[in-house]
């Protein structure tokens, strides 16, 4: 029911208007990794900042400037702060009313509690005072604010509701991609034939007047990505009916807290041969001998819970990754294998990754990002 709202806030319109904010921040996003070419630079913080400067702008219509200072937004840094307790009580929620009682302990993410609502409160505000009822929405917000004066029942019922979209859509909208990307840059460093490969092709294509983000092979990586390192590893809670579920012959009481963890399906060679690998071909037509299911493959949810900001999440990523691939060479910093980031990943209810070092340096003749 609360969908349509949603899809008109992140459907194809929507997108046109977002595509400037976009192409912008991954502007100033390549900008400063030129100012750090031959340093170590932390792709997971880059990433982020790029993702969360974006959210904000399609959310609020409101820049964080995390990529203009190069330093964390206080409201962001207090919300990651309390993730990890997040990621724990999240699959306990009765736990939550009692320990958010407890003084002190909400603190941190407080902060950004009231950040995003007053956002909320001051976009409404700007809306209500522009009196053309023939006015169209700039961002997510907004859409959000006409789907409530149209009297559309997908819209947020009360200003509570409204809050909790808002939050929502920063924390979905940028955590999620911002990780998306950092793993991707963790792979492509990992498998330099994989990162010459999308070098060549994003050439290719822009030499000779293309879209460079619309590569297959460019997808096929964030695909073979998202397989290996779904930013919801343990995926969305369901309840089961209250007469109970049958399923593959275990039997489930009615009312039971499950989940069909993403991290686990997505990784079983039932479903895709070399499973563990990270072959992007598996998703082209020379590699389709290579998985087994495609329906194991789910990072965006399936069916009427699907992510509704799927577009909007690719491309930002796939805006940023030929943009890199175009200009820089990677690799990882010195005396550092990639390990640390692998195996410190945490989940959280969204994936929270470590600090990623890098070392970019520039292409010689790169073509014009």
């Amino acid at each position: 029911m609360r969908r349509k709202a949603w899809d008109k806030g992140l459907g194809i319109k929507a997108l046109a208007e977002y595509a400037p904010r976009v192409e912008s921040k991954a502007d100033i996003l390549m900008k400063r990794l030129s100012e750090r070419a031959g340093e170590i630079v932390d792709m997971t913080k880059w990433s982020l900042f790029y993702t969360f400067d974006v959210m904000g702008l399609v959310t609020f219509s409101k820049d964080y400037k995390q990529l203009d200072d190069a330093e964390e937004h206080f409201t962001i840094a207090a919300m990651h702060s309390q993730m990890e307790i997040v990621g724990i009580f999240g699959a306990i929620p009765w736990m939550v009313p009692i320990l958010t009682s407890i003084p002190g302990l909400k603190g941190p993410l407080e902060v950004f509690v009231r950040y995003s609502n007053a956002q909320i409160d001051e976009r409404k505000a700007e809306w209500n005072q522009d009196p053309d009822p023939e006015k169209m929405p700039k961002d997510v917000t907004s859409w959000l604010i006409k789907a409530m004066q149209d009297g559309d029942p997908s819209a947020p019922s009360t200003i509570e509701a409204f809050h909790d979209d808002g939050r929502l859509a920063i924390i979905a909208g940028s955590d999620t991609t911002g990780s998306t990307l950092a793993n991707i840059f963790y792979f492509l460093t990992k498998h330099p034939t994989v990162y010459e490969r999308l070098q060549k092709e994003v050439d290719d294509v822009k030499s000779s007047g293309g879209d460079a983000s619309q590569i297959p092979y460019l997808d096929a990586i964030i695909t073979e990505a998202l397989r290996l390192r779904p930013v919801l590893p343990s995926g969305l809670k369901r309840n089961t009916p209250p007469e109970g579920l049958l399923v593959d012959e275990v039997w489930i009481p009615g009312n039971t807290i499950v989940f069909a963890a993403q991290h686990v399906i997505q990784r079983d060679e039932r479903n895709f041969e070399n499973a563990l690998e990270f072959l992007p071909e598996r998703w082209l037509d020379e590699g389709k001998h290579l998985h087994k299911n495609e329906q194991a493959w789910f990072p965006f949810s399936i069916g009427h819970y699907s992510c509704v900001g799927r577009p909007l999440a690719l491309m930002q990523i796939r805006t940023v990754l030929h943009r890199v691939a175009s200009g820089f060479d990677l690799s990882f910093a010195p005396g550092d294998d990639g390990c640390n980031f692998w195996e410190e990943t945490k989940d959280t209810f969204t994936l929270m990754c470590p600090a990623l070092p890098v070392v970019l340096t520039k292409r010689e003749g790169a073509m014009s990002q």
